[in-house]
């Protein structure tokens, strides 16, 4: 069977479609692929396209997918784990369709994020989504304090991952989805707790064990995509931006 490059563009509406510099580079210059050969689009915002590439930097609709429905309305607050563990964090949950993932500023959190390490993160949810076949955008957001966080809740549920919750059932959900929020390996800070025990945190326990902030996240993805699957859904808290 042979494979057929998958690339990120900005506008499936046009016929001929301009290809991102990254995108010509690797398909001319790695790939070595000449006009004519087949490609798979992707716009990010759900919608697929058959193409192929054409001279110069364009690639031409062949055919549209029906637009897929957005992933469930599951977002991720999270203090950032030290820079090797928090990319590779970003490629998971791009994996899992995660909708969004905040990067948090806590008290003992790692030291923060530049905008050209955050960029380098959307590249790489980016990446992952073309490996894995997602149809939506990975939202990568922050880095933001708790506060900030906390003011785009909107109808969602809040969870907490905590060892000290008294069941490993997660809570049910409510329309606006769930906004998960994980702490730094030293806890959040106490003026942190009681902001999130304010806004009508719920107590997540993924084990019994003291777990990695990466190793939380992505356990507490799971049980949220897992509640998240059947719920009637309303769109998800606003944005940070």
């Amino acid at each position: 069977m042979v494979h057929v490059p998958h690339c990120l563009v900005d506008d499936l509406a046009p016929e001929s479609v301009p290809l991102p510099e990254s995108a010509r580079r690797h398909l001319l210059s790695v790939l070595r692929l000449r006009p004519g050969a087949a490609l798979l689009l992707h716009d990010g915002r759900g919608g697929v396209a058959q193409a192929e590439l054409q001279a110069g930097d364009r690639a031409r609709i062949r055919l549209r997918e029906p637009p897929a429905a957005p992933p469930p309305p599951l977002a991720l607050a999270v203090a950032m784990p030290r820079l090797p563990r928090l990319e590779w964090l970003v490629e998971k949950l791009a994996e899992l369709d995660v909708a969004r993932l905040v990067l948090l500023r806590t008290r003992y959190g790692e030291r923060d994020i530049g905008a050209a390490r955050l960029g380098r993160l959307r590249r790489l949810a980016d990446e992952a989504l073309l490996q894995c076949g997602r149809r939506w955008r990975l939202e990568l957001e922050g880095p933001c304090s708790l506060e900030q966080a906390l003011g785009v809740l909107g109808t969602a549920d809040l969870w907490l991952a905590t060892p000290d919750a008294p069941a490993r059932a997660a809570p049910a959900t409510r329309p606006g989805g769930v906004l998960a929020c994980i702490g730094p390996e030293g806890g959040f800070a106490r003026d942190e707790l009681a902001a999130l025990r304010a806004a009508g945190a719920r107590d997540v326990r993924l084990g019994h064990n003291v777990l990695r902030v990466e190793t939380a996240a992505l356990a507490l993805a799971v049980l949220a995509l897992d509640r998240l699957g059947d719920a009637p859904r309303e769109p998800a808290a606003r944005s940070l931006g």
